[in-house]
């Protein structure tokens, strides 16, 4: 009798892992699975490669995230997501492949950015959401994915009005914003409009003050974000940062970054001599 219970409940256990795993094992629309032997030949076909690293069953609220970003860029052309599962036992699949990027398991999952013509990918170190890893791939690369409070027409002028304001091209600046001022006006939904609006205003400060106000306005949105905030500003900020990012070239986004790092190491050195961390 014992041992008919004990093997009822060892073939209930086992049902219960295989739905846990066959769940897992379901593909994630948008993406392609790729293992040691396929990634280097399936990249080389594309301008822009996002490699995720992961266990081979992911679950919980980042693999929720990662498969919300992958179907809602799945159309994006020039870029491919691919995903590399990775097993420490029996045959350790892509094992390899984590040990060559330097991919550990406490990284999971770990996202790595592969440019065509460049030899090294770019790691990313921000949170696991969409529109963080939106944001990433709209700082190293020209793609256009639509970030909440951004307009694809709009986004593309402001690309063209911060290489004329690197150029010093003011005739062509003017054009720009005038282009930009009739597109807002004829804007129909609300939302649209408050965001076209912040697109105008930034053109016409970057006019006067030139491009680093970019810099100083966004480094000013985020350390408001940082602070307490209501859920309603939290958004209006977020949005104009994602507007920002439209007025940058990937050369301006590595200084930002740059910049901050220097910043937080300013910052340490100045706790660890003090020891007050509130300076």
């Amino acid at each position: 009798m014992q041992k008919s219970l004990l093997e009822k409940a060892r073939k209930q256990v086992k049902q219960l892992v295989d739905k846990k795993e066959q769940k897992s094992k379901a593909h994630t629309p948008g993406i392609v699975t790729v293992d040691t032997f396929t990634f280097n030949k399936i990249r080389k076909h594309f301008n822009v490669v996002l490699a995720k690293f992961d266990d081979k069953y992911p679950f919980g609220e980042k693999q929720d995230q990662f498969k919300k970003f992958a179907l809602n860029v799945a159309n994006t052309k020039d870029l491919l997501v691919v995903e590399i599962p990775i097993t420490e036992y029996g045959d350790k699949e892509n094992e390899k492949l984590a040990k060559e990027y330097g991919v550990k398991k406490a990284d999971y999952p770990a996202y790595k950015l592969f440019l065509k013509g460049k030899s090294k990918p770019i790691d990313y170190t921000g949170d696991k959401t969409e529109d963080d890893l939106k944001r990433f791939l709209l700082q190293h690369t020209n793609l256009w994915f639509g970030l909440p409070g951004t307009i694809e027409e709009l986004d593309r002028l402001a690309q063209k009005f911060f290489s004329a304001s690197s150029n010093n091209d003011t005739t062509m600046q003017k054009s720009l914003l005038e282009k930009a001022r009739k597109q807002v006006k004829q804007l129909v939904d609300k939302k649209e409009q408050k965001s076209g609006e912040s697109y105008v205003k930034i053109m016409e400060s970057v006019v006067k003050q030139g491009t680093e106000f970019l810099k100083r306005e966004g480094r000013r949105v985020q350390n408001l974000l940082k602070g307490k905030i209501t859920n309603e500003k939290k958004e209006e900020l977020q949005h104009r940062a994602n507007i920002l990012l439209s007025f940058k070239s990937l050369k301006e986004s590595i200084t930002d970054t740059v910049d901050v790092v220097k910043d937080n190491v300013g910052k340490q050195r100045k706790e660890t001599i003090t020891g007050d961390k509130d300076l």
